[in-house]
């Protein structure tokens, strides 16, 4: 994945997977080792709850984007 490490990258797929939102295996029939990743039923059930969030987001970013800005020149004393 572009943009993210591998450290990063592993510590979130390890904490997910501790916390039950996502199941790890190996792929057997791959040459090279192959980690696969899948949603549990407990990872599955936040994909709603998520997409409304990103509803939200973009109906709302443009006041939290002016919100910051007023806050940035409040204390940056403009």
């Amino acid at each position: 994945m572009d943009g993210i490490s591998h450290k990063v990258l592993t510590e979130t797929l390890r904490r997910a997977e501790s916390d039950g939102l996502i199941s790890r295996t190996l792929d057997p029939e791959r040459v090279e080792t192959a980690t696969l990743y899948e949603l549990t039923d407990l990872g599955r059930s936040l994909v709603e709850p998520l997409a409304a969030l990103g509803q939200w987001v973009d109906a709302n970013w443009h006041l939290v984007d002016a919100a910051r800005r007023r806050w940035d020149a409040r204390a940056n004393g403009r």
